[in-house]
């Protein structure tokens, strides 16, 4: 009988009582992270903790010793206190209340990272200094290292007035982090706001898959744009376009965004998808460091892993408004392959239908709803089989480690269909 293919898509487990946790220093560099954090906070529906860290400087005595001056330390946390109350004060008048910002002691991003997590936060906002050289010498980048931390999604924001986001730019390399920040950006974009998914094709591709053509590989991305935009569920009125770069990630990625004026950044902080690698110690770690508009950095999932790791699997569950376009390409993608096509019924058991049939073509009937699977040779008097499926409810591809397509699965009403590639 055959085995369920079972689904791998993340699931959004925040919920509407899960609250936002806003860090901020008393400085202008933290003003835009509050002001975003009120806009954000009608979409997301949760309660803003707004949090400061005061980190007690370390004072050391000729003979090598470290010490703290009580009365100093004081003083310091009260001018820390009064500068922060003061900032939250002097915004507008819907803004959270100067008595319920939380001031506590310690390293600024453990801190951060402990509260938020302690409490379930859904999201971290923190604001992105000055990006001069001096400043990343001797400040202490606070949101590079929030986001190297936690397990949680952060939103860096510089110094400005920000708004909802209307416009953004999700950096894609086709890993289960690219998917997981396309989906968060579209939960912060406005009811009528542009996503745009941006493929970077890296200048120096060819020394590591240099038996690929340019030709194969602009394929491969062409077909993994469109199954990555069938997995998004994009509310109506948000237009979803894509693009493909080259260059270096980071660089073409700002470059792009500030030519389109987009306000939002979004990327995985641990890619490792088939083209690219988006890690923390490389492009985003650029991205936040050069951004001059607000950054979105998913964390990896631990729990699921990448969908490209050695052994593994993924399965593409897809929106039903994509299946004509993700169906086209999987015909063009495994035409003539043999298959096997098993129909799994609840009363009646697990059925082979056919077997080594070659595959002429599956497509959707978006007037009845119908999915048509096509199989056999092509002449008259050659062996061919076509199945009508109705009511299907949903659509899932199985892949492979190396995006090989392995079989297709229809679900409808209580039983399944299943198209096995077998080679």
């Amino acid at each position: 009988m055959q085995t369920l293919i079972q689904s791998g898509d993340v699931v959004e487990s925040a919920t509407r009582t899960d609250p936002i946790i806003v860090a901020t220093d008393g400085l202008p560099q933290s003003r835009g992270a509050l002001a975003m954090a009120r806009a954000l906070t009608g979409r997301l529906h949760g309660t803003i903790n707004v949090l400061a860290v005061h980190q007690s400087p370390s004072l050391m005595a000729p003979d090598g010793q470290l010490f703290l001056d009580p009365n100093v330390t004081a003083s310091l946390r009260a001018d820390f206190t009064r500068r922060v109350r003061e900032q939250c004060a002097g915004l507008h008048a819907d803004s959270v209340p100067a008595e319920e910002v939380e001031v506590l002691n310690g390293e600024p991003a453990r801190v951060i990272n402990d509260v938020a997590t302690s409490r379930h936060a859904q999201l971290i906002i923190v604001g992105i200094g000055r990006h001069e050289l001096v400043d990343r010498i001797f400040g202490d980048e606070t949101a590079l290292k929030v986001a190297r931390s936690t397990e949680l999604p952060v939103l860096a924001v510089p110094d400005g007035h920000f708004g909802v986001p209307r416009h953004a730019v999700v950096a894609i390399d086709f890993s289960e982090g690219s998917v997981r920040a396309a989906r968060a950006a579209l939960r912060l974009l406005g009811d009528d706001g542009v996503l745009e998914l941006a493929h970077v094709v890296p200048r120096d591709r060819l020394l590591f898959d240099a038996w690929v053509s340019q030709e194969e590989y602009m394929r491969f991305v062409r077909h993994s744009l469109t199954r990555f935009r069938a997995r998004l569920d994009v509310p109506a009125g948000v237009r979803v376009d894509d693009i493909v770069l080259s260059g270096d990630p980071a660089r073409e990625l700002l470059s792009y965004a500030s030519r389109i004026e987009a306000d939002l950044i979004a990327a995985g902080s641990h890619g490792h998808g088939f083209v690219t690698r988006l890690v923390i110690g490389s492009v985003t770690t650029k991205l936040l460091r050069m951004a001059s508009c607000p950054v979105l950095v998913i964390p990896a999932d631990g729990h699921q892993g990448d969908r490209r790791g050695a052994g593994t699997s993924a399965t593409l569950t897809l929106d039903a408004s994509r299946w004509g376009e993700v169906l086209d390409d999987f015909t063009r993608r495994n035409g003539g392959r043999r298959t096997r096509l098993e129909v799994d019924d609840p009363e009646l058991g697990a059925q082979t239908q056919e077997g080594e049939y070659p595959l002429l073509g599956v497509t959707f009937d978006p007037v009845d709803q119908h999915i048509e699977i096509m199989l056999g040779a092509l002449g008259a008097g050659e062996p061919h089989l076509s199945r009508s499926i109705a009511g299907v409810d949903s659509l899932d591809v199985l892949t492979d480690r190396d995006d090989q397509d392995i079989a297709l699965r229809l679900r409808h009403g209580d039983g399944q269909t299943i198209l096995t590639l077998i080679r």
